[in-house]
């Protein structure tokens, strides 16, 4: 902190500034070589993250460089997407600015045509990406690293295809553990793309519009796909949305 308390470096020229563009502009006010480094680090990390993020987007706009879009031959039928420097094909009635969107359990799409969501219904949403990838260990190994490590709390069959596990997590960066339980159910005769059985982590609350879930998995190509579920006691549901998942996700078409 400097001496006047406040977050502004006073310059030899007398002027203040806290931005390392400002520096030279008001004259006679040289950064230092710890801000120097500083700013360099910083701008690098900004244009990794760039280029990580125009692996999804299209040209031109932030990636001017990045693939054009291919023709689409049908636009009704299909909407383009781009994951991880490749182009796919959509149908048009799943179509999301995020990836894909459908309804359960009435399984209706959820972007375009006549049909709506039931008042039994709840919103499910299909994330796809090549970035922000949620770290190791994820989905199923990290249930194995809560049992190997006697976090595990309860375990119990709700049917002979799905199980509900409680044990308590850690913090994905600091290593943390939780201080209330997680659950996660088990599609235990499922296996996703990557082999393992699919896993979905459930918010358990008594009232539905603070219910729903979450769950992920890499599909192809170095592309993850993550489940989203705002609302809805859906959990005991999850062997049948896993199928109904992997049924919309191979109407997707590479280009």
């Amino acid at each position: 902190m400097p001496r006047d308390g406040n977050l502004f470096r006073v310059c030899p020229g007398g002027f203040r500034t806290g931005a390392l563009a400002l520096l030279t502009v008001l004259g006679g006010c040289k950064p230092s070589a710890q801000e120097q480094a500083h700013h360099e680090a910083m701008l690098k990390e900004q244009a990794a993250r760039r280029l990580e993020m125009c692996r999804d987007r299209f040209a031109p706009g932030p990636c001017p460089g990045a693939t054009p879009s291919p023709l689409n031959p049908d636009p009704n039928a299909f909407g383009l997407h781009k994951w991880n420097n490749r182009w796919f094909k959509v149908p048009r009635e799943y179509f999301a600015t995020y990836g894909m969107t459908l309804y359960w359990p009435s399984k209706n799409p959820g972007a375009k045509g006549p049909a709506k969501p039931l008042e039994t219904d709840w919103t499910v949403e299909v994330h796809i990406r090549s970035y922000d990838i949620p770290p190791e260990p994820r989905g199923f190994r990290r249930i194995e690293a809560a049992e190997r490590d006697g976090r595990i709390t309860r375990r119990a069959m709700v049917r002979p295809d799905l199980e509900r596990i409680e044990y308590f997590d850690l913090h994905p960066f600091t290593g943390e553990r939780a201080k209330t339980t997680s659950v996660s159910y088990v599609a235990t005769d499922r296996r996703n793309p990557e082999g393992l059985p699919p896993v979905i982590n459930c918010n358990q609350s008594p009232d539905p519009k603070q219910a729903g879930g979450g769950a992920g998995f890499f599909w192809r190509d170095g592309i993850y796909v993550s489940l989203l579920i705002r609302e809805g006691h859906i959990c005991e549901d999850w062997p049948e949305l896993f199928d109904e998942l992997n049924r919309i996700l191979n109407l997707i078409q590479k280009v």
